[in-house]
């Protein structure tokens, strides 16, 4: 708060100062910022405390009291006027530029680094002089225990040892160490636990003899010109890193060996320079090798039961590049290169067709026949390629195939994982608008082991019908029976609905099934047949009466087919 200032007017008692209420307040808010400042808001504390490290307080008091602040060991104090300068004694204490004699310390290499040139260190040390280990100097007096120690550099069979005044033995000033103490250049020794370096040294004449598991050895090069000579190395493994190759050694040259990777055409009797799409290795005697080319194709074929027994029964084979020769029972077709058998041969003039799926040997219900169904993107083969969806069912390998069976049980299994989210069912049209349950059971999930549609075909199964994916559309084709209901009228009665004014359309409109017309439903209203296009309209699933039916009607829809 700043300080409050009482008024005292312009002239005596004219009205314009403080009055006595507002003087003394202002007085009194003076005060008690003074007494809280330096007090407790009551008392006023003329006293100054100061604490030291230690935490011990001092208590100065406001009134004339003095604190001293006196200096310590190396420690100087100065008053000068206003400022107090605490200075340090430079020659009692040591600092990073100063120089000093030290007495009676410790200095603890640990954490400290003593720094200076050798001589400095030798110089500093009184009693001894100490070894430089990179300079060149003579030993005196010193005892080298070569347990501990290793001596390198020597270069000579036997060298001398000399204790500089006397004899090693007594014997003499000199002793050399006995031959087989040091290996020399042109000694015959063995030696035991050494450990040779070969990057640094050159072993000739080398036996390698290890049975030892693990062993390992690497003979590669870079490239077929850094191998070694191979009449000098022969029966040598080598393996050429540039173009990745294996090669053993002959004295005739570097022979390449063949590994799973390796192309028909590093045979030396396969040639297959310049080879083209559908063309063959043809065998060339004269040259001895295998050489691109285009063959042609011969067929022998004989009537099963031999029918034909003379000249003038002969089969009729016709063709693309097709050709015939011989009678009796054995006929040889020749298929003209560019062409194949099973495109260009027609036998009788007759197309040759797929006849799977003509029976599957199922004559009744307690025979089950097995039909293995995977699911695959659509190919060329499938009835529905590029139409609906992309995959499509594969049966016993043929892409969705119309299946033409005879009556009794079969079963769809679906237990090869790429049938899940694809569930087969039964409909009566491709458009899966109405599902044909009659004989079918489920059994698992598809995609999963175990799962399969076993469904019995009998006299009574509607045919045509159409497998097909519950969630997806196309993905199978169809399936026709010899004794379905095809032939006969197949009438299905829906008792359903009665009338109802409040329903769809005010009570004229009801569901029926999808692909129905006015001319394959009759409807009867409490027993009346209703006239078709007059008395009701067929639009997609939806029956309209021209005139509603009354409440409770009954109301039969009869499908016919």
């Amino acid at each position: 708060m700043a300080k409050l200032t009482i008024s005292r007017g312009t002239n005596a008692n004219d009205g314009t100062g403080d009055n006595l209420r507002d003087g003394a307040n202002k007085i009194n808010l003076n005060f008690n910022e003074i007494y809280s400042a330096i007090g407790n808001g009551t008392n006023i504390d003329g006293t100054i405390k100061i604490a030291d490290d230690s935490s011990t307080v001092a208590t100065i008091s406001a009134n004339g009291e003095t604190l001293k602040i006196l200096g310590g060991t190396a420690i100087n104090s100065v008053i000068s006027g206003n400022t107090l300068t605490i200075s340090a004694d430079a020659s009692a204490l040591l600092t990073a530029t100063g120089t000093a004699t030290m007495t009676n310390k410790t200095i603890d290499l640990t954490d400290n680094t003593l720094s200076g040139t050798f001589a400095e260190v030798n110089t500093m040390v009184s009693d001894a002089t100490l070894v430089d280990t990179a300079a060149s100097q003579t030993l005196t007096n010193k005892t080298i225990n070569t347990d501990n120690n290793t001596i390198s550099g020597i270069a000579a069979t036997s060298f001398v040892l000399s204790n500089g005044s006397g004899n090693i033995d007594g014997s003499a000033a000199q002793k050399a160490i006995p031959s087989g103490t040091v290996v020399g250049t042109s000694d015959t020794q063995t030696l035991t636990n050494k450990t040779i370096s070969g990057a640094d040294n050159t072993i000739t004449n080398l036996t390698f003899d290890s049975t030892a598991s693990g062993s390992k050895i690497r003979f590669n090069f870079a490239g077929t010109s850094a191998f070694p000579d191979e009449t000098t190395y022969e029966g040598m493994f080598a393996y050429d890193t540039t173009g990745n190759q294996a090669y053993v050694a002959d004295s005739g040259g570097w022979t390449k060996l063949i590994n799973e990777n390796a192309s028909v055409g590093d045979l030396s009797n396969v040639n297959i320079v310049g080879v083209a799409d559908g063309q063959a290795l043809i065998w060339s005697s004269a040259q001895g090798r295998f050489n691109p080319g285009t063959a042609g194709t011969t067929l022998t074929v004989q009537e099963e039961g031999s029918s034909l027994s003379t000249a003038a029964d002969t089969l009729n084979f016709v063709g693309t590049g097709v050709t015939a020769s011989g009678t009796g029972t054995t006929k040889t077709i020749t298929v003209a290169a560019g062409h194949t058998a099973g495109n260009d041969l027609d036998m009788n003039n007759q197309p040759l067709h797929d006849a799977k799926y003509i029976s599957h040997r199922s004559p009744s219900n307690n025979v089950t026949q097995v039909l293995t169904v995977t699911v695959a993107t659509k190919t060329t083969e499938h009835y529905w390629y590029n139409d609906g969806s992309s995959l499509g069912y594969v049966i016993d390998g043929d892409q969705s195939p119309q299946l033409h069976l005879s009556r009794g049980k079969y079963r769809f299994d679906q237990s090869d994982a790429s049938n899940a989210t694809h569930p087969l069912k039964f409909y009566h049209d491709v458009g899966k608008n109405r599902e044909m349950s009659t004989g079918v059971t489920v059994v698992g999930t598809a995609g999963q082991a175990g799962a399969y549609v076993e469904v019995v075909f009998d006299d009574a199964t509607p045919t045509p019908l159409f497998y097909q994916c519950t969630a997806h559309h196309k993905m199978g084709h169809m399936v026709e029976f010899d004794t379905g209901q095809q032939t006969r009228l197949f009438i299905t009665t829906d008792k359903s609905n009665t009338g109802n004014l409040a329903g769809a359309n005010s009570g004229k409109s009801f569901t029926i099934l999808a692909d129905r017309n006015v001319d394959d439903i009759l409807v009867f209203v409490n027993g009346i047949c209703m006239v078709p296009t007059d008395d009701y309209t067929v639009s997609g699933t939806t029956l309209t009466f021209t005139t509603a039916p009354a409440n409770g009607a009954e109301i039969v829809f009869r499908y016919l087919g």
